[in-house]
């Protein structure tokens, strides 16, 4: 069953500060040269509805760089222990540097990940979520915008 794509909630309190509980989100993106690459995101929160952010600790290489010709990411959350929420999430959005969310997104992220970059030199990567699927108490899922 496919319904509205709502991240707020029980979406919501399975990602933001997952990684306190080892449970760090991958995004994965396609690099220059055509090749896939998988990173481990812990700043990974909620920024809205239908809307995540994440920090990249660069502005001038890797995601950021990636993300500005090839936008389309997915990310994989596996949950469970003690977090409420989904077992499972598999992500599809765009994905973009966003320096107006910087603010939003290290102030949302835990204290651990701020420490990778404490001169603050990163930037938001802001990812406009199109598709959900996962799985939780109640089965499996689907949400679309």
């Amino acid at each position: 069953m496919t319904s509205p794509l709502d991240l707020t909630g029980d979406i919501a309190s399975a990602i933001d500060g997952a990684v306190l509980d080892g449970k760090t989100l991958v995004v994965g993106y396609v690099k220059a040269d055509g090749s896939p690459s998988l990173s481990f995101r812990g700043s990974t929160l909620v920024l809205g509805p239908q809307q995540l952010g994440f920090w990249s600790r660069t502005t001038d290489s890797g995601l950021p760089v990636e993300v500005a010709d090839r936008p389309k990411v997915s990310l994989l959350y596996y949950g469970g222990g003690s977090r409420p929420g989904p077992l499972f999430l598999s992500i599809k959005g765009t994905a973009k540097a966003d320096p107006s969310a910087n603010d939003a997104v290290w102030d949302g992220m835990v204290q651990a990940e701020r420490d990778y970059d404490p001169e603050r030199k990163g930037v938001a990567i802001v990812v406009e979520v199109e598709q959900v699927d996962g799985a939780g108490a109640d089965g499996f899922f689907s949400l679309t915008r």
